[in-house]
C-alpha cells in the first residue's frame, strides 16, 4: 500500500515542488526589481502614500492590482483556447509576473495595517500555518529534496549560459 501511495504522490510532488519553487524564484525576483524600483522619487512616494493608509484602504491598495490583472490573465487563457497559444501563454505568464511583483511589493508595505484587520490576521495566520506545514513535508520528502535540487541546478546552467553571452 505504501509503494502504491508514493507511486501515486511521486507526480503531484513534482508539481508541487515545480510551483513551489517557480513561485519562490518569481517572488524573490520581482521583490528585487520592485525594491530597486521604489528608489525612484515617484515610485518612493507613491510607497509612502501606501504605508500610511489606515487598515481599509490598506486593504483596497492591496486587492486593486489582483483584480486588475485578472482580466489579462482572462484574456490569455482566451487567446490559448482559441488557438493562439504563444500569444495568449505570454498574456498569461507576463500578467502572472506582474501580478506577484505588486502583489508581493504592496503586501510588504501594507502588511501592518493589514495585521490591524482582526479577520485579515487570522487568515494570513492560517495560510501561513498550512504554507509552513506543506513545505516542512515536502522539505522532509526525499524526492523533494532530489527534485529541487535539480531544478536549482538547471537554473544555475540557465543563468551561467546567459552570462556568457
Amino acid at each position: 500500500m505504501k509503494k502504491l501511495k508514493r507511486l501515486l504522490l511521486a507526480p503531484f510532488t513534482w508539481l508541487i515542488a515545480l510551483i513551489f519553487l517557480i513561485e519562490e524564484a518569481i517572488w524573490d525576483w520581482t521583490a528585487k526589481l520592485m525594491a530597486r524600483l521604489g528608489q525612484s522619487r515617484f515610485v518612493h512616494a507613491i510607497e509612502t502614500h501606501i504605508t500610511s493608509m489606515s487598515p481599509r484602504l490598506a486593504l483596497v491598495a492591496f486587492l486593486l492590482p489582483s483584480t486588475i490583472l485578472i482580466p489579462a490573465k482572462l484574456i490569455g487563457l482566451h487567446a490559448i483556447a482559441n488557438g493562439h497559444v504563444f500569444i495568449g501563454g505570454t498574456v498569461f505568464v507576463l500578467a502572472k509576473i506582474i501580478g506577484m511583483a505588486l502583489f508581493s511589493r504592496i503586501f510588504n508595505l501594507t502588511r501592518p495595517a493589514l495585521m490591524q484587520l482582526g479577520w485579515f490576521a487570522l487568515l494570513y495566520e492560517r495560510v501561513m500555518h498550512y504554507r509552513n506545514k506543506l513545505h516542512e513535508y515536502l522539505a522532509n520528502w526525499p524526492a523533494y529534496q532530489n527534485i529541487k535540487r535539480h531544478i536549482k541546478a538547471m537554473i544555475s546552467r540557465v543563468k551561467a549560459i546567459f552570462k556568457k553571452n
